[in-house]
């Protein structure tokens, strides 16, 4: 493991934004983790497009562009949020490499983005948005593993043998210091990976299309709303919740509600033809 020492402190070593430099050009770790994800997305999104017959090039722009969306809708929530700051700030709105990107945001995002694509290019929705949730919650623990190694997204100062210490340069320092904080990020991309695992194990026992979807959705927003509660960056709002964790419960809401209706659609169909086979 390797430590640094800072005014007499010793730390953990933690990259930063920065994750390292080739020559004088710094390959910034927000930017690298996207990239992984992405490139990691698109394999698996094709690779399962093949299987189910759907033509790869279409996925693949469907992803790209649904990456796209994800990253400007995760922008965009998390400067609407913090638009005090930002209406002062102005410049540094579109500055992503110094973090604030909101996944909630990016969630919806690319389910606008996805949802527009599919229909432009025909493709099935709910088929399309269950061969798609593995990556994306893939992508999500990448996104916190980014988080971690920088210092966002941060937890609550905590003298637990959990805590992490974070040295100068990192998004934390700038706040707590030296203090330890929870390390937020990695627990939720531990329970990313967990919810990736449940996926991949009732893949081919879904009772019908978009199942994956919905319940990647329904898990992922359960696990939000605990881990708020130790979060120290987020912003509450009423009845002492946090923004995300009220954000968390109408997606339970919302993706439980389609589910009901899908899972209707779906028995309904299958009477009719068991009618006209009879």
């Amino acid at each position: 493991m390797l430590w640094i020492e800072k005014d007499g402190s010793k730390f953990m070593w933690f990259p930063g934004p920065v994750l390292f430099r080739i020559g004088s050009i710094p390959i910034n770790t927000l930017g690298a983790a996207v990239a992984l994800a992405t490139l990691l997305g698109l394999w698996i999104v094709n690779r399962e497009a093949g299987r189910q017959g759907i033509h790869a090039d279409y996925l693949t722009e469907f992803a790209v562009y649904c990456v796209l969306g994800g990253v400007a809708g995760a922008r965009l929530w998390f400067v609407l949020f913090m638009w005090s700051y930002y209406a002062a700030h102005p410049a540094e709105i579109f500055m992503i490499w110094m973090g604030g990107l909101a996944i909630q945001g990016g969630i919806l995002g690319g389910i606008l983005t996805g949802i527009r694509l599919a229909k432009k290019h025909r493709l099935p929705v709910w088929q399309v948005a269950d061969i798609v949730a593995p990556p994306l919650i893939l992508g999500m623990a990448i996104g916190r593993i980014s988080d971690f190694l920088t210092g966002d997204a941060y937890g609550i100062p905590s003298r637990s043998f959990l805590a992490v210490q974070y040295p100068p340069g990192t998004f934390v320092y700038n706040v707590f210091g030296s203090t330890p904080v929870l390390p937020m990020p990695l627990f939720e991309a531990i329970g990313d990976l967990i919810i990736l695992g449940m996926l991949l194990l009732i893949k081919y026992k879904k009772p019908f299309q978009g199942f994956l979807f919905l319940l990647m959705l329904e898990l992922y927003s359960v696990l939000r709303f605990v881990l708020e509660f130790w979060r120290g960056d987020s912003l509450r709002t009423v009845l002492n919740l946090k923004v995300a964790q009220l954000t968390a419960l109408a997606t339970i809401l919302i993706a439980i509600g389609f589910m009901i209706g899908c899972y209707r659609q779906t028995k309904g169909h299958r009477r009719k033809l068991r009618s006209r086979e009879n």
